[in-house]
């Protein structure tokens, strides 16, 4: 995906005392599993002694490929917004229109089929913020058949293994550009906890 997405939210992020670096990853000609290297190599080529990272949508689900694949990741935390940790049903749903079909092809195994994502294995404080804004791609299918934020539903953003997961009221895209997702995601960079007082 094109960094510039995050652009809004890391330079908010900076304002909060955040040194932000952005990865660009083929989710179209790679699969989850093969971006992780890359990723990898990014980050060591950084030499951190602490990392925290904040991934949209599939961006989350490479981070759970990149931390299952390698250990020797700077400690940190990690935000995830609107995540389908557990498959996308709308990715299902439209995977063998054709023109999505060959957009679509390399995220869905081990990601967006909801087969073979990795266990969360680390002790790593994990956050997930899910929109509840029905609009979105979900639009073109007659809409979603539960409460999500138009492309991801809120239960497909929910994992056993998260330390903090909350909802608001924006959509897929919208958590990107929310004043309220920014605040949330650097007080969880920080305290490892949504709530703030």
């Amino acid at each position: 995906m094109n960094p510039i997405e995050m652009r809004y939210l890391g330079s908010q992020l900076e304002k909060s005392g955040f040194k932000v670096h952005y990865i660009f990853y083929q989710s179209v000609l790679k699969t989850a599993a093969e971006n992780a290297p890359a990723i990898h190599q990014k980050i060591q080529s950084l030499n951190l002694p602490n990392l925290h990272i904040v991934g949209h949508s599939l961006g989350g689900i490479i981070t759970m490929h990149l931390l299952n694949q390698f250990d020797e990741i700077p400690d940190g935390r990690v935000v995830m917004l609107g995540s389908p940790v557990n498959g996308s049903w709308i990715a299902q749903k439209v995977q063998d229109w054709p023109v999505i079909s060959p957009l679509l092809a390399n995220s869905m195994p081990s990601a967006l089929s909801g087969e073979d994502i990795p266990a969360w294995e680390n002790q790593r404080d994990w956050g997930m913020i899910a929109g509840s804004k029905n609009s979105g791609l979900g639009l073109l299918t007659g809409g979603l058949p539960e409460d999500g934020d138009g492309t991801v539903l809120i239960e497909e953003t929910k994992h056993l293994k998260q330390t903090a997961h909350v909802i608001v009221n924006n959509s897929h895209t919208g958590l990107l550009f929310s004043k309220q997702v920014v605040k949330l995601t650097a007080h969880f960079l920080q305290t490892g906890s949504f709530t703030i007082k």
